[in-house]
């Protein structure tokens, strides 16, 4: 089981969303944490995965030795990469 770690960026954000996208998303992570790699796709330009809580995305990093996630940036779909 992978530990969940949130960025300064990502806790900046989850202050931001409305309560009941804030409460989707950590179920979508607290879901994930088993098997991650199966409910993540590659981003084509980051070393880093996207994944989708309805209409906002999760960037996240995967660091394989310490069974960590890295969550840097949560946003809607239609700002979320505009880094």
């Amino acid at each position: 089981m992978y530990d969940i770690v949130f960025s300064k960026k990502a806790e900046r954000d989850m202050d931001f969303l409305p309560q009941e996208v804030r409460e989707r998303v950590f179920a979508v992570l607290e879901r994930i944490r088993i098997d991650p790699h199966r409910y993540l796709r590659r981003l084509a330009r980051l070393d880093a995965y996207r994944l989708r809580a309805g209409d906002y995305r999760i960037i996240v990093t995967i660091d394989e030795a310490g069974k960590t996630m890295l969550v840097l940036k949560i946003g809607h779909r239609k700002k979320i990469y505009k880094w």
